[in-house]
């Protein structure tokens, strides 16, 4: 199983349109990592959900529905028809947990998770039922829902007539209908997704039926995805992956499939796909889609691999990109390999980033000795904002590297670096360079930063630069422009006193012209009292 990484985002982002409603708009659901909090509250057994709709009998599901039509159409309300399905195993639809790892799919208003728990434990849920609201007279299906019965709801305030359990058969058939009605709504969308959540062994025909035939790209590119859910397709979405009459994004995505599926044979696919595949960009989604993969040590050896030796600089530049959603040392001493080894300054660059993304100590410390001692100052300043990324672990480093670089670029870069960093220590360094640093572009720059940070200690200290009378003329004027960027009530009053008392006619101009970008009220009456007089 991969490592769980709460609240990490995971580089692989799957795109898949879908439907909130028949007559809505498409939603667009996303893969990540991440944390789900849930509340229990909202809760209940199946039991008690079930219990609070209105049972519907009939010998098989045509019949219940047809019966759900006829109770309500006397009431001349939307209502909702519904029923439950064998659900496919590890797969989960807005379940109630704490904290989860792995991959969140949003349609509408559901969510469907595939991954674990923080303990490592899939993540299942088996009560879902389809919902399908309908118009009232007609009977038209306004909205399909996926939902879990074990979350309370409200359904809109509908009422909702339960159609009991579905066999697969029956289930499969009236959804594949409802695609094939109406093949390029939203509807049929839904429909494929919740084909895609049965647990049937004729989900997958179904799937690369949809595959073959639909015009829809959406769900072509949802039944790519769930097909490599599903498992046992490698041969079928190789060849996808492999033609080059597909549309490149489909190509792209039966990659990903393959790579996030659970069958052993994915990563040596894979590995196949990318020694044939020509196509540069389907080629970067194959080392993508590796790097995603469960099996963490044969997937780092197959991206290690092209990051290594493959002839093309994209490539080698994707691979190393990849490499930084790998934890472990061995992550970091291969990253420092290729730094070490590739000519290549973007190269060397991309490892700078996956340096940063591995969030390891000896990752800092790599960057550090990156941003003190490389030959090319573009690259030591590239490293630089990557620890500045680190926040305050990293601050006292930044500030003895400033007090000893020589190369006025690079301390540029280390004072933006602690610019962003929140935490005392580094505000502490801002304010000591904007009063004493011997280079007044470095002081101005410093002023500027620290204008941008709202506080009493930085509004005095803007007011007590700009208006001392024996300052550096060029330090004063950047204050005068730091001042001008806060609030109107701050700044104005300030403002008018340095236009009105500075001895320095160049600052005194500086605070006029920013009053009169101002178009405070006060600003106009001080304009009024000077040309009256």
């Amino acid at each position: 199983m991969r490592p769980a990484k709460l609240f990490q985002p995971l580089a692989l982002t799957i795109a898949l349109a879908t439907s909130a409603c028949a007559h809505g708009a498409a939603m667009t659901a996303t893969t990540t990592a991440a944390a789900a909090t849930t509340n229990v509250e909202q809760s209940q057994s199946p039991a008690q959900t079930i219990q609070s709709f209105t049972a519907v009998e009939g010998a098989d599901l045509n019949a219940r529905l047809e019966a759900a039509s006829q109770r309500a159409r006397s009431r001349q309300t939307p209502y909702w028809s519904a029923y439950a399905f064998d659900v496919r195993p590890g797969v989960a639809v807005d379940p109630t947990i704490h904290q989860f790892n792995g991959s969140m799919n949003t349609y509408g208003d559901t969510t469907v998770f595939t991954g674990t728990t923080a303990n490592g434990m899939t993540v299942e849920t088996r009560n879902l039922a389809i919902f399908l609201l309908r118009a009232p007279g007609s009977n038209q299906i306004m909205r399909m829902e996926i939902y879990n019965l074990e979350r309370r709801r409200e359904y809109g305030g509908y009422p909702v007539y339960w159609l009991d359990r579905a066999n697969n058969e029956e289930s499969l058939n009236y959804l594949r209908g409802l695609a094939d009605a109406a093949p390029a709504s939203l509807l049929a969308e839904r429909a494929v997704l919740a084909i895609s959540l049965h647990d049937d062994n004729h989900v997958a025909a179904l799937l690369k039926n949809f595959i073959r035939t639909s015009q829809n790209r959406r769900i072509r590119s949802s039944a790519v995805y769930w097909l490599g859910q599903v498992g046992g397709e490698q041969a079928f979405l190789a060849d996808l992956v492999r033609s080059e009459a597909e549309d490149q994004s489909l190509r792209k995505r039966a990659a990903y499939a393959i790579g996030e599926s659970r069958d052993r044979s994915a990563l040596a696919t894979l590995q196949t796909l990318y020694d044939t595949v020509t196509d540069r960009e389907v080629r970067r989604s194959i080392v993508h889609a590796a790097g995603e993969n469960e099996d963490r040590d044969a997937a780092l050896t197959f991206v290690l691999k092209v990051a290594k030796t493959d002839t093309d600089r994209e490539n080698r530049r994707a691979a190393v990109h990849q490499l930084g959603e790998f934890e472990g040392e061995r992550v970091v001493d291969e990253l420092m390999k290729i730094y070490a080894s590739d000519a290549d300054i973007e190269v060397k660059r991309a490892v700078l980033h996956a340096l940063a993304e591995t969030k390891s100590s000896r990752a800092q410390v790599r960057l550090l000795e990156v941003a003190r001692t490389d030959a090319s100052p573009e690259l030591r300043r590239d490293a630089i904002h990557m620890l500045g990324e680190r926040g305050e672990a990293v601050v006292e480093d930044l500030i003895k590297l400033y007090d000893t670089e020589q190369n006025t670029e690079v301390r540029r870069t280390v004072l933006h670096a602690l610019a962003e960093i929140k935490g005392q220590r580094a505000e502490d360094k801002l304010f000591e360079i904007a009063r004493n640093d011997a280079s007044t572009d470095l002081r101005r720059q410093a002023i500027n930063v620290l204008g941008e940070r709202a506080g009493a200690r930085t509004l005095d200290f803007l007011s007590t630069t700009a208006q001392s009378a024996d300052g550096n003329t060029e330090v004063q004027m950047q204050a005068v422009r730091a001042i001008s960027e806060r609030p109107a009530d701050e700044a104005v009053p300030i403002l008018i006193k340095i236009a009105k008392t500075h001895p320095n006619q160049l600052v005194r101009r500086q605070a006029i012209r920013a009053l009169g970008e101002s178009g405070d009220p006060r600003a106009v009456e001080f304009f009024r009292e000077v040309l009256t007089k």
